[in-house]
This record gives C-alpha cells, structure tokens and sequence, in this order.
C-alpha cells in the first residue's frame, strides 16, 4: 500500500513543483528587503502630506534596494502622477504589471495617467482592464467621466447607472452609510437626476452635518436649478467649514491644498474674487507641482475668473 502511495504521490510532486517554478520565482518567494520596506513606509508618509518630490525620492531608494519591488513602482507611480509627470508615472506603472502585481491598480493608475495626456481611447481600454481585474466603484466612476469628456453620453450613464446600483446595495445594508449617499448623490447629479442627486445630499448631511463635499455637491445642485439662496447658503457652509479645518492643521499644513481648492471654489461661485485669488495662490504655494496646483492655476487663468474683475 506504501509503495503504491508513493508511486502516485511522488511524482505529482513533482509535477507540482514544476509548476510552481513556472509561476512563483525565488525573488517573489523571499519578498523585498528591510531597507526597502522601510523606505516604502517612509515613502507612503510622504505621499499622504503631500510631499511628493520626496516621497518620489523614497520610494527610488526602496526600488534600488529591491528593483521587483511592486509596491514601490505602483506608489512611485501616483507620486508621479501629483507632480504631472505622467510619462514616468505611466513607466512605473507598465513596470508593476510585467511583475504581476496588483495589476488592477496599476491599470487604474494607467489610465489616470493617459487622461492626463488626454489619450481617453487609451484611458477608456485601462479603466476597463482594472474593471477587468477587480471591480470597483471608483474606478467605474472615472470611465464614466471619461465617457462624458469624450461626449459619448449613451456610456457615461450605463457607468453611472452601475455606480447608482452599486451603492444601492451598500445603503440597502447600511443605511447610516453618509459616503454611499454622497457618491450616489453626486452620480445622479451626472445624468440629470437632480432631485435624486438632493435627496442623497440632503441624507448624507442629514447622517454627517459637516459633510463639507455634500455641501457643495448640493450647492452645485440648487446654483442649476437657480435656487440661489439655498446655493449661497451651501457655499457658505463649504467655506466656514473649510476654514475651521485650516485654523486646525495649521495655516502651512501641506495637506491642506485641496481644502484651500474647495474653499477657493466655493469663494468663486458667490463671487468672492479677491477670496479666490488668495487660497488659489495658497494652493500653489503649498504644493506648487501637484495635480491640484495646476487645476489652480488653471482658474486663475480662466476667463471665467477674469469676468469676475476685482
């Protein structure tokens, strides 16, 4: 009976082993270095305060410790992509997926990425490739914005359709859930659902009273539908809670660019030019390389804002 067992066992073993040669190499098996993990935390600090050029810095050394580093080319590549150096972000995340590691969000970043550059053809085929890997809310959102900037509508709303349906079921299980109203909220906004959009924003702060992007969602909704005492009330409810955040952190904090952008933007729409100017500058002072900067800067530039006068 022994023998019999271990003809049969033996070589399926082997066969085994084989296999798993084919598949799993010894680099993946003993994993990357202490120094390198410890480069890849400093790294991820970085990034979260908005330190992108260091945290670029970070993450090469961890890669130079360990060049089959996923994690390292997958976070590299997002610092990249703060900074608006899209090619080296699209690099690193080409990189991640000859390793075959975390692919769905190295697609997603991909696609980020080729937007960026306005390459929405290219954008589009990634979304779809990390849908492909991994379905997720978020990036389903961004093909349908995607869609909506290529004008091809029909698509947009089957996407925005499926984000509706997806954050359904996760209010169905919870309905205290204040993030799922909001990003149903903001998707009805997206095909003209307007009173559907008010509804969600009015029960996400409803559940979260200093919801701040609920707020401006819903001021965005009623300045539409030219309720503009309900809009200006909702702006100024961005900017006092804006403003609280700021006195919090500290005026300086790094981490504070966007909340500058969304206060700035609510600023903006009631018309608060001078306002404006100061936390769009405030912005660029604060992360001078990032997305965000750009998009400041890009306001300021705006004839929008140059009808507005001071």
């Amino acid at each position: 009976m022994m023998r019999v067992i271990f003809y049969f066992v033996f070589p399926l073993l082997i066969v085994c082993a084989v296999l798993a040669s084919r598949f799993v190499s010894w680099d993946k098996l003993k994993g990357p270095g202490a120094e390198a993990m410890k480069h890849v935390k400093e790294g991820m600090m970085l990034l979260q305060s908005g330190d992108y050029r260091s945290s670029v810095d970070a993450f090469t050394r961890a890669i130079e410790e360990s060049p089959k580093y996923a994690m390292a080319y997958i976070r590299r590549g997002r610092a990249y992509h703060h900074l608006g150096e899209y090619q080296k972000a699209i690099a690193d995340y080409d990189q991640t997926l000859t390793l075959k590691q975390y692919e769905a969000e190295a697609y997603y970043g991909h696609g980020d990425a080729a937007r960026a550059l306005g390459d929405y053809p290219q954008a589009i085929a990634d979304y779809t490739a990390s849908l492909k890997k991994r379905w997720t809310a978020f990036v389903m959102w961004e093909r349908a914005e995607t869609y909506r900037e290529m004008k091809e509508t029909q698509s947009a709303f089957a996407d925005y359709e499926a984000v509706i349906k997806h954050y359904e079921a996760i209010i169905k299980r919870n309905s205290e859930d204040s993030v799922s109203y909001y990003h149903r909220g903001k998707a009805y906004a997206q095909i003209d659902k307007d009173q559907l959009a008010l509804a969600d924003f009015d029960r996400a702060i409803e559940i979260q009273p200093n919801f701040v992007e609920a707020y401006l969602g819903r001021g965005e909704i009623y300045e539409r539908l030219e309720q503009a005492e309900q809009a200006e009330t909702d702006y100024l409810k961005v900017i006092t809670l804006s403003s609280r955040q700021i006195e919090q952190l500290g005026r300086e904090h790094p981490v504070l660019a966007p909340v500058y952008y969304r206060r700035g933007y609510a600023y903006e729409r009631l018309g608060q030019t001078g306002k404006v100017r100061e936390d769009y500058e405030k912005v660029i002072a604060l992360q001078s390389e990032s997305e965000i900067a750009r998009k400041a800067m890009a306001r300021l530039a705006s004839d929008d804002f140059k009808e507005t006068g001071e």
